[in-house]
């Protein structure tokens, strides 16, 4: 130990709080005295001798003062003696005796010596991860005082951290300060000002509000004796792991975040030539991929990139790493016993790797990626090294799960911004282009081309259900309404008129009359935009005059335009319950096809999309390319298409039984179409939903959008017709199969012996179009199981 005056404020450049403070042995020799009253242990001679040994200094030296101080160093032993336990190493010990509030250190351990004289220049002290400064010294200050004048003590804790960098290793070093003003004495100039001491407890113990006391108690007024105790403590890993935690909270969006976590694992393993590399295991379809944009410190990836191990070899030892998830440990002293991992050890060997660790990430017991730990030089890698590094592992555990969430987060972007949403069946694809999206961005560079969707070789299913005469029955509703419409306005016009007599009321007049007599149902087309402009350009502007010129008439439009409101109005009314019925009918067909969907997908995965119009079509494509990783198989196909005709007969019950419920009764027609040959399909971005490619696939697209109108042979009677299914095909193969199905279908009840094999009219460009024809039964419904 040695006694030696080090002025703090000189070395470290810090502002500490204008106040006044002497150095005195008053308060510990009152403690001292206090003690040797009520000590009746053997304590008790031991305080008596250490109060004598102050007398007979005092009798040579007198008061202690800064010019005297080095004289006392005996005495400072003495109250080391006192004030901690004999069996205490002293020389371990980061241990010191100053002045009050520690402005100035005159006695201390070697090592506290040795580590102010480390200290100059690095001064980063710390209150709750936030530098201190001038200010904050100050509120510790009066922390302290206020709890010795005033018993209130702060509900945050308020503590020093210093550090600086290790000559040895290069790496910072932390150490927590603490301050012990046991011994210090705080006295006021005149009268100890009085406070509300609820109100300063409730407001400054929460908030640390340090203004509210300043105003009431200067420091000028206070004088500070006694001496202070400094004891450090080496936190050096506890920091460490302190700074990842901060990075995960702020979140590590880029390398320089990255940088400081890896710095901060160097830190805890205590060397800086032991390098490190965080993967987290992304998931891309159920394998995992890596990033390696901002890891290109990692091994695995200089594998990669120096050609040393194949990605098939590689992913083959992590596959296995995954199953088996343990520590793996290398170094040129051992040899591991596994010749796949001798192999990928040796690889190692050739990046001049000489010691290397794998180790396991796991985050709610859910394997989320791994901390490789390697060096280039002979630096001891022991298993006291790697425990210090996976006491982190509950920290990166969570920083690793963050990139993953990202990374997904990420990928469904893409989806969204150059897809659409997607079913799960070909999520796949997309997101293997999305990530192959995300490796090929670069800062400064043009957003790369997103790459083809396609999928080859795969079984088309089309079906609609389609509301008859809809587009009649729409006519007809905007028809009746218009006539309403017209003779409402007219009305009002003529008593309008009788109110204040304008030329544009008789013309307005004219015209109503006019289009009652002219409207033809047949024609309401081109009739209804004429008539439109006239109601949403002409009539506002002359209503809006009169609702000015009187109340009379401003009573009288109140009635029109609540007539004329799209939802409530009168004028509304035909078109109202047409719509809603419509509505009726496509919710009960959506719905069954939702659950439809569901079974497609446990038998095999597939595609499925629907459109709503009036009524609602689908598409379905199953094949190979669309599920990979399930081997497929023509029963699928089938299975399918027994499945669609058996919907397709459940689907016209469904809508049969929604008669009684719709203002307007509508009838639903049912469409299959068999295509027996295979498609491509590749998805447009532009338009967000697949499509057939190739001259001879767009055939099948051809088909698709005119068969819904197709006729009978050398009739006028349309195929499709309600209560029926019809089943349109070109192949004998294709007959035969439907012929199968539609038999099981009418035994078991669910369809009618009505069956009708037919020719139909040729389409343009397309011959030879066949179909079958069934009715369905209405009183008996059986579902397949």
């Amino acid at each position: 130990m040695q006694s030696a005056l080090f002025d703090i404020i000189n070395e470290d450049g810090g502002q500490f709080p204008e106040i006044e403070t002497k150095f005195s042995f008053e308060p510990f020799l009152n403690y001292l005295k206090e003690r040797t009253r009520n000590e009746i242990s053997i304590k008790k001679n031991f305080f008596e001798n250490v109060l004598h040994e102050f007398k007979l200094i005092f009798e040579v030296h007198g008061t202690v003062n800064e010019e005297n101080i080095v004289h006392f160093e005996p005495i400072f032993r003495l109250i080391h003696a006192s004030l901690n336990p004999p069996l205490v190493e002293e020389e371990e010990a980061y241990w010191a005796l100053g002045f009050p509030i520690g402005q100035k250190i005159c006695f201390g351990t070697d090592k506290f010596y040795e580590l102010l004289k480390q200290h100059v220049c690095q001064d980063q002290l710390r209150i709750s991860q936030n530098p201190l400064d001038s200010s904050d010294k100050t509120n510790m200050l009066y922390a302290f005082i206020l709890e010795r004048l005033y018993g209130i003590n702060p509900a945050k804790h308020l503590e020093l951290i210093h550090s600086f960098e290790d000559a040895t290793s290069g790496l910072q070093k932390y150490y927590r300060i603490h301050i012990d003003h046991s011994f210090v004495d705080v006295n006021v100039t005149g009268e100890l000002p009085i406070i509300d001491r609820s109100k300063i407890r409730d407001e400054f113990s929460k908030t640390l509000n340090f203004e509210i006391i300043k105003s009431i108690l200067p420091l000028d007024q206070i004088r500070l004796d006694g001496f202070s105790i400094l004891t450090v403590t080496d936190v050096t890993a506890q920091q460490a792991l302190e700074n990842i935690k901060n990075m995960i909270i702020r979140g590590v969006e880029n390398s320089d975040s990255y940088g400081h976590v890896i710095q901060a694992l160097k830190i805890l393993a205590g060397s800086a030539d032991i390098e490190f590399s965080l993967l987290p295991f992304l998931r891309l379809n159920a394998q995992v991929v890596f990033d390696f944009k901002n890891k290109k410190n990692s091994i695995i990836y200089s594998l990669f990139q120096n050609n040393k191990m194949s990605e098939d070899r590689i992913q083959e030892i992590l596959d296995q790493f995954i199953k088996q998830p343990q520590i793996l440990v290398f170094s040129n002293d051992q040899s591991p016993e596994d010749k796949n991992i001798q192999f990928f050890w040796d690889k190692l060997k050739e990046l001049d790797v000489v010691n290397y660790a794998l180790i396991p990430i796991a985050h709610n017991k859910e394997l989320v990626g791994v901390i490789e730990v390697f060096t280039k030089k002979k630096v001891v890698l022991d298993e006291q090294v790697l425990a210090r590094i996976f006491s982190a592992s509950t920290l990166l555990a969570q920083l690793l799960k963050d990139e993953i969430v990202d990374f997904e987060t990420k990928i469904n972007e893409v989806i969204k911004d150059k897809f659409t949403s997607l079913q799960s069946a070909v999520q796949w694809k997309f997101n293997k282009e999305a990530w192959t999206y995300l490796q090929q961005l670069e800062e400064g560079k043009p957003r790369p081309i997103i790459g083809d969707i396609k999928f080859e070789q795969v079984y088309p299913l089309y079906g609609a259900v389609d509301i008859r005469n809809s587009t009649i029955e729409r006519n007809k509703a905007v028809y009746q309404d218009m006539v309403v419409h017209l003779e409402l306005l007219e009305k009002l016009l003529v008593r309008l008129k009788d109110l204040h007599s304008i030329v544009i009321l008789d013309e307005m007049i004219f015209n109503c009359r006019r289009w009652l007599q002219e409207i033809n149902e047949e024609m309401m087309d081109s009739f209804q935009i004429q008539v439109n402009d006239f109601f949403n350009q002409n009539v506002p502007e002359v209503l809006t005059y009169f609702t000015e010129y009187s109340k009379e008439a401003h009573t009288l439009i109140n009635g029109y335009e609540k007539a004329v409101h799209p939802i409530e109005g009168i004028v509304y009314k035909n078109r109202n319950i047409l719509e809603n019925s419509i509505q009726l009918i496509n919710s009960g067909i959506s719905g069954y096809l939702e659950l439809f969907d569901k079974e497609l997908q446990s038998s095999y995965p597939c595609y499925f999309e629907k459109f709503r119009s009036d009524g609602v079509e689908y598409d379905i494509y199953i094949g190979q390319s669309i599920a990979p990783n399930k081997k497929f198989n023509e029963i699928y196909l089938k299975n399918i298409r027994l499945w669609q005709l058996t919907s397709m007969a459940a689907i016209g019950k469904i809508t049969h039984s929604l008669l009684e419920q719709m203002g307007k009764h509508l009838l639903t027609t049912q469409l299959i179409f068999v295509n027996a040959n295979l498609i491509d399909i590749n998805f447009r971005t532009d338009e967000h939903r697949f499509d057939v490619e190739g001259s001879y696939n767009i055939r099948y697209q051809i088909i698709k959008r005119r068969i819904d109108k197709v006729t009978l042979k050398g009739t006028s009677e349309r195929l499709t017709q309600p209560g029926k299914i019809a089943i349109v095909y070109f192949t004998k193969n294709d007959e035969k199969e439907y012929l199968g199905y539609i038999q099981y279908l009418q035994k078991n009840g669910t369809l009618l012996d009505d069956l009708e094999e037919l020719e139909l009219e040729e389409l343009q460009g397309v011959k030879g179009l066949q179909a079958l024809r069934v009715g369905i039964n209405f009183t008996s419904y059986e579902a397949i199981d």
